[in-house]
């Protein structure tokens, strides 16, 4: 690598073009800048990009330029001379060079920083606006699966093509594409992640992005879930069933065929079936539970079945497939006069019921569920006056988010959005509204302003990085790993010709 294309990984700002426009990115710090294609295209995306430097405070930067087929080109702009020019990568990149033999023979003439210049100058002539670079010079996809983590090659890094979410920065360390990714991407223990494209599952390692396994399923994967302490990874396929994957091999132990309503992922998987039934994923197969009347399957405790009957306030765990049911168990008002509205949610064995009187909601109660049907009351709060939409759960971060509300189950802490609906995910909660007052609420009650488009995060990686899925390119998808956002340099305030020197 030359000492003059020797510029840091991070910062890298993203050039985009909309119509006659280029866009460009400085990090996610502050709003894009705009820049009109005058007298063209080639002249703003270098004027955009090198005001983005200057924002950042930095001579010479990345600039991944991203077009609207989704290609992407990796650059390096100028923030004096307001110039692009292709980023060399050492002998990959000179070894792909050569081989973009039409580009050399057209502008062997021209110095090298003119390159991408001219190339969307002409580009820009017949209307279309993208950034170009020699094809040659991106590195060949891998197609295939590893046979082993030696051999797999990490993945590119990138930028994310919307807005990054607070705390992290729009430049991601790797990019996996995915045709189909959906379910979250979780961790497997602290070094391996699972991601899902369409019915392929796959893990990789969290540091690096090095694929180590894929596999394929029944069909497309809707959620997946590790086990603490365990050797699987549960892949549900909508309701249609649960696939159980070895973690160390990725081999597929079965695929748990059965036709639910709906299937809920957890240490023990469960299906809610037509005609008043539930049923548990005990090993590699499916083990009935009779459900009382009235009552719906919320979740598991062990491997007894936990169903919750609003109408009777009660709740039963079914540990057999026996027509005789368990005893049912009373569910107590947490105040006389009140009574069962709704089942809030079910989480780690604690059940988190509403309960209200003539007038409206009053009260949330948290009550753990064990094996045996015991009930022990862990908290109450206050639900009067608030909104009551779906509950969202972060079930490895104990936190649910009701209506404007986050419930931390750990600590009993309840932090309250002044408006919109909070999303529990990645150890945060996340409020929806659109406008400057969307915030990102930390269990502790502390919250930071987010931009309205920003997108949350699926899991948050031991190293502090955060995985989101965004689109890739013009008709793809992929799971970005974005680094933590770094601060941005403030100058130091010359001293006053007073300071230290008394009155």
């Amino acid at each position: 690598m030359s000492r003059k294309n020797a510029v840091p990984a991070w910062p890298v700002i993203g050039l985009t073009f909309d119509g006659d426009m280029a866009v460009a990115d400085a990090a996610g710090v502050g709003e894009p800048i705009r820049v009109a294609a005058y007298p063209d295209l080639a002249t703003a995306a270098g004027a955009a990009a090198a005001a983005a430097a200057r924002r950042l405070n930095v001579p010479r930067c990345r600039v991944q330029g991203v077009t609207p087929d989704g290609d992407v080109w990796m650059m390096v702009v100028d923030a004096e001379a307001e110039t692009l020019e292709e980023l060399e990568t050492g002998g990959e990149e000179k070894q792909a060079r050569r081989g973009s033999s039409f580009f050399r023979g057209r502008l062997s003439t021209v110095p090298r920083q003119w390159w991408l210049v001219i190339g969307v100058s002409v580009v820009a002539a017949v209307a279309i606006a993208v950034v170009v670079v020699p094809r040659g010079m991106l590195p060949t996809p891998v197609v295939g699966k590893p046979a082993a983590v030696d051999e797999a090659p990490a993945p590119d890094p990138g930028q994310l093509p919307v807005s990054s979410p607070t705390g992290w920065d729009t430049y991601a360390r790797w990019v996996i594409e995915a045709e189909k990714p959906g379910a979250a991407a979780i961790l497997a223990g602290r070094d391996v992640m699972v991601l899902a494209d369409g019915a392929d599952v796959i893990a990789v390692d969290a540091k690096t992005g090095r694929q180590l396994w894929r596999s394929g399923t029944a069909g497309n994967v809707t959620a997946l879930y590790a086990p603490a302490d365990s050797d699987v990874i549960y892949a549900a396929r909508s309701n249609t069933g649960v696939s159980v994957i070895d973690r160390s091999t990725g081999k597929v132990l079965t695929n748990g065929e059965t036709s639910a309503r709906n299937i809920v992922l957890g240490d023990v998987p469960f299906a809610e079936l037509p005609g008043q039934a539930g049923a548990v994923l005990v090993g590699r197969s499916w083990e009935r539970r009779q459900v009382p009347a009235t009552a719906v399957p919320i979740g598991t405790v062990g491997e007894g079945l936990v169903s919750v009957s609003v109408e009777q306030s009660s709740v039963w765990v079914t540990t057999s497939d026996s027509p005789v049911l368990p005893e049912a168990v009373a569910l107590g008002a947490p105040a006389e006069g009140l009574s069962l509205s709704r089942i809030v949610a079910f989480v780690d064995g604690r059940l988190i019921l509403a309960w209200a009187d003539r007038f409206g909601p009053k009260t949330y109660t948290v009550d753990a569920v064990d094996e045996a049907g015991r009930l022990t009351r862990e908290s109450t709060f206050d639900a009067t006056g608030r909104s009551s939409g779906t509950a969202t759960v972060d079930a490895s971060a104990g936190l649910v988010g009701i209506g404007s509300l986050l419930l931390d189950l750990d600590t009993g802490t309840v932090t309250e959005a002044e408006q919109g609906t909070v999303t529990a995910r990645a150890g945060f909660g996340w409020t929806e509204q659109s406008g400057d007052d969307r915030v990102r609420i930390s269990p502790d009650g502390t919250t930071l302003p987010m931009r309205s488009g920003a997108v949350i995060p699926d899991v948050i990686l031991p190293d502090g990085r955060a995985v989101v899925r965004a689109a890739h390119g013009s008709d793809g998808n992929a799971y970005y790993v974005l680094e933590v956002q770094q601060p941005t340099p403030t100058a130091t305030p010359e001293p006053s010709p007073t300071d230290g020197k008394g009155e």
